[in-house]
């Protein structure tokens, strides 16, 4: 990969270690995958925020770049392992929340932005269209390059890390507009209903392709159907964008759908609800609010969001309206990936999301039972 001069003079560590470092990452990712030089971007989204997957050693490499390192484009940062302020029903121990806030800390002090937030497009981090970006969220890069329409690669937490100091990427992959186009095509021949049928879809097609698909039927999906088709797209498969087109391909029919949601969805009941994965947005908290007024749940229920989504909901009283319905609202905390299930004690989940499926499966070890949100609301509350 080729450098211009400046980059070179990074490189040569005459920016300083933090710098120097950054296009080590850099030129490491550009030579492995063929890349012929470094572009600009204008944001980054990190990933590895969360103790429980980074470590010590993870809290120890932020620290030590955080002492010689800025951001130099707008970046924002993952969800994490507690929430990092607040009284909660769940109880998260004192000394995780004490590394969260260090973790936190130490990207607060390179320069991140916002909140602690899975969904940067939903408002904290809405590149324009075209616009390259180096984002590190599985479920981000897939609804940025499919939905929002930038352009970035799936990024691991520490390439996204190093462009975000130095504003730059290597330049392969969802970067160049050819690699953009559908290789292969997908025609949805069944009627889809809602969030779970939309996971079941992107399970269907992370699992059977790695470059980008083109899937027709889909064309009055909702936003809040794409946000759960791109999240699960992301988690069952390395696929970084999709699109809507059509051509001659796979179906995906009623088969295809019930066997996809049977592998999903492998429980009956449960003893939870949980929603949030990616985080609800404040205007799904608002519609949540309002489906249950005059309404409270009969099981435990959880919903999950960004910090700044979550004071909005706070000052409009919808917080207040959840709880009267007996549900808990939590920021900053990923609901998959912190140990939610084994904290309250639970050994099956309801939700309505195919990553939170996989997740909770995989660490946690639970049985999952996946419905639309809307027919969650309806079969497990009851009116007040």
């Amino acid at each position: 990969m080729i450098l211009n001069s400046e980059e070179q003079k990074g490189l040569n560590g005459e920016y300083g270690e933090g710098v120097q470092s950054a296009y080590r990452i850099l030129s490491a990712v550009g030579k492995a995958f063929g890349a012929e030089r470094l572009i600009g971007i204008t944001s980054a989204h990190i990933s590895g925020v969360n103790y429980h997957n980074i470590g010590d050693a993870g809290l120890e490499l932020l620290e030590d770049m955080a002492r010689s390192s800025k951001f130099s484009v707008k970046t924002t940062i993952n969800p994490c392992g507690a929430p990092l302020e607040g009284e909660f029903s769940i109880e998260f121990s004192k000394e995780l929340v004490d590394m969260q806030r260090r973790i936190v800390n130490a990207f607060r002090k390179m320069g991140a932005q916002g909140s602690c937030n899975c969904v940067p497009y939903e408002g904290e981090n809405a590149p324009a269209r075209g616009e390259h970006v180096s984002w590190a969220e599985s479920n981000a890069v897939v609804y940025g390059n499919s939905v929002v329409g930038l352009m970035t690669n799936r990024e691991s937490g520490l390439s996204a890390l190093a462009s975000a100091v130095v504003g730059k990427t290597p330049y392969y992959g969802l970067h160049i507009e050819e690699n953009r186009k559908p290789k292969k095509f997908i025609n949805v021949t069944v009627k889809l209903e809602g969030g779970p049928h939309f996971a079941a879809l992107g399970y269907f097609v992370g699992k059977k392709y790695t470059e980008v698909v083109g899937i027709s039927g889909i064309d009055e999906a909702s936003r809040l159907d794409l946000k759960s088709l791109s999240a699960s797209i992301g988690t069952y498969g390395p696929m970084g964008m999709f699109s809507m087109e059509k051509g001659d391909g796979v179906e995906f029919g009623k088969r295809e759908l019930e066997e996809s949601l049977a592998q999903i969805s492998n429980s009956e009941d449960g003893d939870v609800i949980v929603f949030g994965c990616p985080f609800i947005s404040f205007n799904e908290i608002a519609e949540l609010a309002v489906s249950l007024r005059g309404r409270k749940f009969i099981k435990r229920a959880y919903a999950f969001t960004y910090r700044s989504a979550y004071n909005e909901a706070s000052s409009k009283g919808y917080l207040d309206e959840l709880k009267n319905a007996g549900m808990e609202l939590l920021p900053d905390v990923c609901p998959t990936l912190s140990k939610i299930p084994e904290l309250l004690g639970v050994k099956s989940v309801i939700t309505d999301s195919g990553k939170a499926s996989f997740y909770m499966r995989a660490s946690s070890k639970v049985g999952i039972k996946m419905m639309k949100r809307d027919d969650i609301v309806q079969s497990y509350s009851r009116k007040a």
